[in-house]
C-alpha cells in the first residue's frame, strides 16, 4: 500500500531589511534547495512511483526447451501417437516418421495475461511439413474437455493472443507440440517455446 503523503519542507519566510539571505548556513540558500530535493525524492520514491508501477505491468517471457512426453491416440485406445525424439536442448522429429506428437505440462503466475505464444525451430525450405504449438487449459478437476487458447503455427513467428488471463486456482495448463505433414527423411526440430505475458 503506497503510504499518505504529508509534506516535510516547510518554508520559513525571511524578512526584508531583518535577514540577510546568503548561501551557506542552517537558513541558506543552498540548505533550503536541498531540503527541497530531498522533499521531491521522497514524493517520487514513496507516492509516485509505486502508484505508477501499480498501474503498468512489466511484459515477461517464460521460455521453455521442449521435454515431451508421447501424446496418446484418442482412436487406438491410448495408444501413443509418433513421438518425438528428445534431446538435450530441442526435440527432433524420427527419421523414417512423417509426424511427431507430445505434450508437456507448464506453470504460470496466477493472473497474468498471456498475450503472445513462439516457437522456434528448423525446417527446410521446401517442406510440405507443418509445426504447431497450441497452449491448453483443462479444469482442474478433469470436468469438460480440453480448451485450445492460443496457437503458434510458424516457427519464430509469435502468434498474439487477445490476452488469455491464468486462473490456476480452476485451470491447469499445458503444451501440446506437433509436426504432421512432413518427409520421412528431412529434418525438422523445435528448440523451444516462448510464452509473453503481463
Amino acid at each position: 500500500m503506497v503510504e499518505l503523503y504529508e509534506p516535510k519542507f516547510q518554508h520559513k519566510d525571511w524578512i526584508d531589511n531583518q535577514d540577510r539571505v546568503q548561501a551557506g548556513g542552517d537558513n541558506g540558500l543552498n540548505d533550503r534547495f536541498h531540503r527541497l530535493e530531498d522533499e521531491f525524492s521522497g514524493l517520487a520514491r514513496n507516492q509516485i512511483n509505486p502508484i505508477i508501477r501499480g498501474l503498468t505491468k512489466p511484459v515477461m517471457h517464460l521460455t521453455l526447451v521442449p521435454v515431451l512426453a508421447p501424446s496418446p491416440n484418442p482412436n487406438a485406445g491410448g495408444a501413443p501417437l509418433p513421438a518425438w525424439s528428445q534431446a538435450v536442448d530441442m526435440v527432433e522429429k524420427p527419421s523414417g516418421q512423417t509426424e511427431a506428437h507430445g505434450f508437456m505440462s507448464i506453470v504460470l503466475p496466477d493472473g497474468v495475461r498471456v498475450t503472445s505464444l513462439l516457437m522456434t525451430g528448423r525446417i527446410p525450405n521446401s517442406s510440405p511439413a507443418v509445426v504447431s504449438a497450441a497452449l491448453k487449459s483443462r479444469e482442474i478437476n478433469n470436468s469438460g474437455g480440453s480448451v485450445t487458447l492460443l496457437t503458434a503455427s510458424k516457427l519464430g513467428e509469435a502468434a498474439p493472443s487477445q490476452g488469455v488471463e491464468i486462473t490456476n486456482d480452476r485451470q491447469r495448463y499445458f503444451l501440446l507440440l506437433d509436426v504432421m505433414r512432413a518427409d520421412v527423411n528431412e529434418s525438422v526440430a523445435v528448440f523451444c517455446v516462448q510464452l509473453t505475458y503481463e
